[in-house]
């Protein structure tokens, strides 16, 4: 495994999947947080080889201890300390992807090893945002969770992804996925072989923001009445990485290209056939 200051010059053509992720950590407990990347280390090697983990700090104040995991890796940091960045954290997150399949999760959940090897067979998921059953410590089922989804790159970005007029005040998630379904989004469920396990740290173990909805509440409001009124192009602010932010550290396994013998291959191959480009 190499260790990299900068994107500049590597070859990310045998990824498959990228996970996109972010974290603000203002409480003394990064270790906690961070560990989900301990579990995933353990992973075989012909998932730790195909997937790629976009890791965004979201200006978190809070020093932190970044390991020397064994994983493909990129891990971006926001200089900027803003509350409520999640749509910044997740655009600046899938624009550095280098895979259109895209799993975006928050910190607090987590897949296992057969989520994972269903997500790297799936076929590209198009015009759909798939969302994953979600189960707590114990395996009992939950409602699904409001930004954890396999899509598109492609279609996140040519519908413009999260609005970040929007950060500042907690609530971002029910205007994006209204809005994407304003342009041709489907909804679909992965019934089987996936789910995402909400990690035992609680809501507020590693930051202090206040999660009151009502600003952004009003400010969807106004939003969807500008799309009754003007057409779906409006309400979207096309605010786009409003911040400046800085490569933290780049990590790339070891990896032999793919081909046939590439463990997923037939799964793709199966998921294009069943499921469309």
């Amino acid at each position: 495994m190499e260790v990299y200051q900068s994107l500049r010059g590597l070859d990310w053509s045998h990824i498959r999947l990228s996970y996109v992720t972010h974290f603000y950590i203002n409480k003394p407990n990064s270790v906690d947080v961070l560990s989900i990347f301990d579990e995933y280390s353990k992973l075989p090697r012909e998932i730790l080889d195909r997937v790629l983990f976009v890791v965004v700090d979201d200006g978190s104040p809070q020093p932190y201890e970044l390991r020397d995991w064994p994983l493909n890796m990129i891990v971006l940091r926001v200089k900027e300390d803003i509350p409520w960045n999640n749509p910044g954290a997740r655009n600046l997150g899938v624009v550095n992807a280098k895979s259109d399949k895209v799993f975006m999760t928050d910190i607090d959940h987590q897949l296992d090893e057969e989520s994972f090897r269903t997500l790297l067979g799936w076929g590209n998921p198009g015009p759909t945002l798939w969302r994953l059953p979600r189960v707590d410590g114990e395996g009992q089922n939950l409602r699904s969770h409001a930004n954890t989804f396999l899509f598109s790159r492609g279609h996140f970005l040519k519908n413009y992804g999260y609005d970040e007029s929007l950060c500042g005040h907690y609530g971002d998630d029910v205007f994006f996925v209204k809005y994407m379904k304003l342009h041709g989004t489907r909804q679909g469920m992965i019934y089987w072989g996936a789910r995402a396990r909400i990690r035992n740290l609680a809501r507020d173990d590693y930051h202090t923001l206040n999660r009151d909805v009502t600003h952004n509440k009003a400010l969807w409001t106004e939003k969807f009445a500008r799309i009754k009124a003007y057409g779906r192009e409006e309400g979207h602010s096309r605010q786009f990485l409003n911040f400046d932010w800085e490569v933290a550290r780049v990590t790339r396994r070891d990896v032999p290209p793919p081909g046939k013998k590439d463990p997923f291959w037939a799964l793709s191959w199966w998921g294009r056939w069943i499921f469309g480009e």
